[in-house]
């Protein structure tokens, strides 16, 4: 794709799981990827990701009906529901998948300059199609949330090992009576270790943890005046203040595995000064002592309100000796914005990536990252 030779920028290719391997689409059929991962605000669920490939479709190869075309097997196309396809970045001859992802749709332009558009969605659009057995009574109390979850993708047919799935989890929960959509359950599971689900960039189901949320360390730098070893912003998006403030938390848990207990837990010289902002949590939490540390960490995760950047955009051209750092970045990383007002101030914001877009063309590679303020506070669940 023009400028993605390897030199001026990374190799971006296109694969499809085809025949029981992944095999690459000609580079020469590519037009135009848009990719969207994790959330715009860290108060948000991560949203499934989204990858939306446009193809030169002259030669009819990715019509679904061509059954002439070089992604037939036995007679039966490959593009369908549900084919799986990465998005793969090399650069100094190592190789980073950046999105994997499951064919939801695709829209056919038959006109004189023929494309066909492929919007792939990743495993959390998958999960949602699934709901959980229900029991008659609860069971499965004890299990930690890592373990609950784990049942939630085996339900699914998820894969397993590490190629799949990489869940942390560790509060211990109370039996459950199921019933209900697969995601919601995980998202309790994740409200429960006021941690995230997600999917890696490549493709696994990744629960992090409250101990473990930062999985690596700083990686990218951002600067406003070019300075060495960091990434000219484009626009910074800046907001005096949290937009999730919160400094009181309800947590709903169930301590014998009768759900209807409540924690609740107040910031007292915030609500004094800022008025109540109350979040509730709806949980499976068996222990007391552990719903009771989790609401004092929601209630105190923006105790020190101050102005933080919303988003980052942009360019990934040119980077150079920080490709490895860029191409490595996944949903959880910190990264650091420095900037210099007119007025001569230097501000430095430490944040975390909640979600990023990439917007890419033969010429083009414009970046987006969604980020929020990391906590103000540490717990340690009992």
């Amino acid at each position: 794709m023009g400028a993605f030779d390897g030199t001026n920028g990374p190799t971006l290719k296109i694969q499809f799981y085809f025949n029981g391997t992944y095999t690459y689409v000609p580079t020469t059929d590519l037009r135009a990827v848009d990719l969207n991962r994790g959330r715009t605000r860290q108060d948000q669920r991560m949203e499934p990701g989204q990858m939306i490939i446009t193809f030169d479709n002259r030669s009819g190869d990715y019509d679904p009906d061509n059954l002439s075309g070089p992604w037939v097997s036995g007679g039966v196309t490959a593009l369908r529901a549900d084919l799986r396809a990465r998005l793969v970045a090399t650069w100094s001859a190592t190789s980073y998948v950046l999105y994997v992802g499951y064919l939801e749709t695709t829209k056919l332009d038959a006109g004189f300059d023929a494309t066909a558009t492929m919007t792939f969605v990743d495993g959390i659009s998958v999960l949602g199609r699934y709901t959980a057995p229900g029991f008659k009574t609860a069971s499965y109390s004890g299990e930690t949330t890592s373990t609950r979850v784990g049942r939630m993708l085996t339900y699914a047919g998820w894969g397993t090992g590490s190629s799949w799935r990489s869940l942390t989890g560790s509060v211990t929960l109370a039996g459950t009576v199921q019933g209900g959509p697969i995601m919601d359950i995980i998202n309790q599971c994740e409200d429960a270790e006021a941690g995230c689900f997600y999917m890696s960039r490549s493709g696994v189901a990744t629960l992090v943890n409250l101990q473990n949320k930062f999985l690596r360390p700083t990686q990218l730098s951002f600067n406003d005046s070019r300075a060495a070893d960091t990434v000219e912003y484009n626009n910074i998006d800046e907001n005096p203040g949290i937009y999730s403030f919160t400094n009181a938390a309800l947590v709903n848990y169930a301590p014998g595995g009768t759900k209807g207990k409540q924690q609740l837990w107040k910031n007292q010289p915030q609500v004094t000064k800022y008025g109540l902002k109350i979040r509730q949590f709806d949980t499976y939490i068996l222990r007391d002592a552990v719903a009771k540390k989790l609401a004092q960490y929601y209630a105190t995760f923006t105790k020190a309100p101050k102005t933080l950047v919303q988003s980052i955009d942009f360019t990934a051209l040119a980077l150079g000796s920080l490709y490895p750092d860029f191409l490595e970045t996944e949903l959880q990383d910190l990264c650091i914005v420095k900037r210099t007002t007119v007025d001569g101030r230097n501000l430095t914001f430490n944040l975390v990536i909640e979600g990023f877009r990439y917007k890419i063309t033969p010429d083009t590679w414009d970046v987006t990252y969604y980020t929020g303020p990391i906590s103000a506070t540490k717990v340690i669940l009992p």
